[in-house]
């Protein structure tokens, strides 16, 4: 009998919600479409089966008597033990047959088995909001400042549903909406004899009021926003604590141009 806790990391008393958690985590490290790891189909079967077994209640009560009695070695006698047995290496062989086909999969397409993160209780059957984050890893040679920073990068796909992408896309079109018309109200006859400073003030409030309408709809919908949201999603935040920031490039957290990119994804 394998010991699917240890495969996953975990201890006989981790939540339902710690053992998803935890499968996403190495779901995203070890699903063959985006590791390097040579053995990485075999651990993400291993993983699959586990989590298979683990995340149903019904078999998890089953698989715990189990466990207790051959790994905790608990003295106790299991009615139906060899029935149970079966059952769980029946629902193993299954969840190893359809981790195969998984593994085949773009792991965009994987995930689409996960829930949605901007609107619990939904499946992420949408197009996933990409998370880009990256960590300086030394110094090499080069041309210019930029050149000479070292970097690893990795994108975090964000389980998202096609709900929630809706809601995301008209977001951005109401803030592209009130950004074109902050820029053309600036530029335009209304504010000639206005001082620069009253120029912006006005049309920083007209952006403001476009995020404003966003995040009443989005409140409205109950959607999360990309923007303040993402940062909170699980595996963005193990790559934080990880030394991982922001950004598809190291100029992000080390120039002047991470404000500026700060803002227009606050702006977008």
């Amino acid at each position: 009998m394998k010991d699917y806790y240890k495969i996953l990391g975990l201890d006989r008393t981790a939540s339902l919600e710690v053992i998803k958690q935890r499968f996403r985590e190495l779901a995203f490290e070890n699903h063959p479409d985006i590791s390097d790891n040579k053995n990485a189909n075999e651990v993400f079967i291993e993983i699959y089966e586990a989590y298979h077994i683990l995340s149903q209640p019904d078999k998890k009560i089953k698989y715990d008597l189990l466990y207790d009695k051959y790994f905790n070695n608990a003295r106790i006698q299991i009615p139906d033990e060899e029935y149970i047995k079966t059952d769980i290496q029946n629902v193993s062989n299954s969840a190893r047959e359809k981790a195969r086909q998984k593994a085949k999969t773009r792991y965009r397409d994987f995930i689409k088995d996960l829930d949605c993160f901007f609107i619990p209780g939904l499946k992420a059957d949408g197009k996933p909001y990409v998370y880009s984050m990256h960590r300086n890893v030394g110094i090499s040679g080069g041309v210019g400042p930029m050149g000479s920073i070292k970097s690893k990068v990795t994108d975090i796909l964000i389980p998202r549903s096609k709900k929630a992408y809706f809601f995301h896309q008209i977001g951005l079109s109401i803030k592209g909406i009130f950004f074109i018309l902050a820029v053309v109200i600036y530029r335009s006859d209304l504010l000639t004899y206005y001082t620069l400073a009253t120029k912006l003030l006005v049309s920083i409030s007209i952006l403001i009021a476009g995020g404003i309408v966003t995040m009443s709809i989005y409140h409205l919908n109950k959607v999360k926003s990309k923007f303040f949201h993402s940062k909170n999603y699980p595996l963005v935040k193990k790559y934080r604590l990880n030394g991982y920031k922001r950004g598809f490039h190291p100029m992000i957290s080390t120039t002047p141009v991470g404000l500026f990119t700060y803002l227009l994804r606050l702006i977008f």
